[in-house]
């Protein structure tokens, strides 16, 4: 009887002990759940999505301002008086084309004058070398016939020079700007009388700082958007050696084909030269963030932790940013929403949009 006694006991003992186990355990995991609620209840939470590389051409946009290609301000080459005018200042007019008449009156007397003295010379001279060859004149004689004809040959070549600069004649075809006579007036030699310039093809000048001037050469084509709503093609036939002193940018010149010469010079708008495609990300524009050095970049996830990385921008639409993808990541989860209370390698909770 003793004995069953113990053994009621000791399984009474053993009932216990194992009812005691199992609390505690019960006990401990739930610490160790509320412990890792606890834990993951610090973790900041921040809104995350995806976003894919992809494919952009950056734009180069310069200013400047429409120049016509050529300017010439046509003078009088002799003394006269005008005594017909065929223009009228701001029309176009093709090459060739007679502007005005410098009276020639005197010069075709002089023309005449010169051609009776240049006949009477070179009879002399044909008679002084017939008598040189048979013995009758001297050599000295002969020399002295032959520069007299040859200068009565300048002189009536001369002549006719003036005769012919009596016409003002256009020597391209251009427009004309300016007009600096009347009819009926005096000019005298080197008196400037219209200023022409040549609209077609016409120039677009801009500047190109230091930073871009890397990716402009000559042949390069682009598109000009001028302030008045004209959009022309172009190419680079233009650029400078040397940046000017003060603003350290490049002059680069575009040509553009003007047939209709509705391009007028001076007008003011843009150069638009597009890159080769770039691999590239498009971000919003609030996203940018500063880190603890004051570098410019966003903040991503990787491996559930935060990841900052300075960006480069390749433009600035309006909406956003593209900029230059990372490398080997084809795609990113960028942090949306809660960028500015997250450090990097911080670890966080993340919820994607």
């Amino acid at each position: 009887m003793f004995n069953n006694i113990n053994k009621k006991r000791y399984l009474i003992f053993f009932v216990l002990l194992i009812f005691i186990l199992l609390l505690f355990n019960i006990f401990n995991q739930s610490n160790e759940n509320s412990l890792e609620e606890e834990n993951e209840s610090e973790k900041k939470t921040v809104q995350v999505t995806k976003i894919y590389n992809d494919s952009y051409s950056r734009k180069l946009i310069f200013r400047g301002y429409t120049e016509h290609s050529r300017s010439v301000t046509l003078k009088s080459q002799i003394d006269g008086k005008i005594s017909s005018i065929y223009f009228k200042k701001g029309v176009h007019v093709n090459a060739g084309k007679k502007l005005l008449l410098i009276d020639p009156e005197d010069k075709v007397a002089k023309v005449k004058e010169m051609e009776a003295l240049l006949d009477q010379r070179k009879k002399e001279y044909k008679i002084a070398n017939d008598l040189f060859k048979k013995g009758f004149r001297s050599e000295l004689n002969l020399s002295k016939a032959r520069v007299n004809f040859e200068t009565a040959l300048a002189k009536f070549e001369k002549s006719q020079v003036e005769l012919n600069n009596t016409e003002i004649i256009v020597p391209f075809d251009s427009f004309l700007d300016e007009s600096f006579v009347e009819l009926g007036d005096y000019l005298k030699k080197g008196d400037e009388i219209v200023k022409v310039v040549d609209l077609d093809p016409i120039y677009f000048t801009a500047t190109v700082n230091e930073k871009d001037i890397g990716y402009v050469f000559i042949g390069q084509n682009g598109i000009v958007k001028l302030t008045n709503g004209t959009v022309s093609k172009g190419k680079i036939n233009y650029i400078s050696a040397i940046s000017d002193k003060q603003t350290r940018k490049f002059k680069i010149q575009m040509e553009i084909k003007n047939n209709n010469l509705k391009i007028l010079s001076g007008l003011t708008g843009e150069i638009q030269i597009k890159l080769n495609p770039e691999s590239s990300y498009f971000i919003p524009s609030s996203i940018v963030t500063l880190n603890e050095k004051g570098e410019l970049g966003i903040k991503f996830i990787q491996n559930g932790k935060v990841k900052f990385k300075k960006v480069n921008i390749l433009s600035d639409t309006g909406s956003g940013y593209w900029i230059k993808s990372f490398e080997d990541f084809e795609e990113i989860d960028i942090i949306t929403l809660g960028q500015e209370y997250v450090l990097d390698g911080e670890e966080v909770n993340v919820v994607y949009q």
